[in-house]
């Protein structure tokens, strides 16, 4: 239910900003900055975390309301928030996953 609400947030009703709050407020983390555009150095990428600045970056407006990209970001975000540098890839990919998962097995439709 709480992952269909993230996922409808992005995808859908296109509140990322809204979405972002939900996930910190949920895993009482503080809040990352999110912009679009990325950091220098990053050409190809679709998203991503730098947690120096603490700040979620999309390459472009487009992936900001697409739920796997944010998602797998913010979860390099958590990662680095709680001490738990786990920030692998796999483990990015699997925690967004489970959210689009849970949103399909619950009936919110994405598109």
């Amino acid at each position: 239910m709480f992952q269909g609400k993230i996922v409808r947030l992005i995808a859908i009703e296109k509140r990322p900003e809204e979405a972002l709050d939900a996930l910190c407020a949920h895993y009482r983390v503080e809040r990352p900055t999110l912009r679009i555009g990325l950091p220098k150095g990053e050409k190809r990428a679709l998203g991503c975390y730098v947690h120096k600045e603490r700040t979620i970056y999309m390459s472009s407006e487009e992936y900001l309301f697409d739920p796997y990209v944010l998602i797998h970001e913010f979860y390099h975000h958590l990662r680095h928030v709680d001490g738990k540098h786990r920030g692998t890839e796999r483990h990015a990919r699997d925690f967004a996953l489970s959210f689009l998962r849970n949103a399909q097995r619950s009936g919110d439709r994405l598109l």
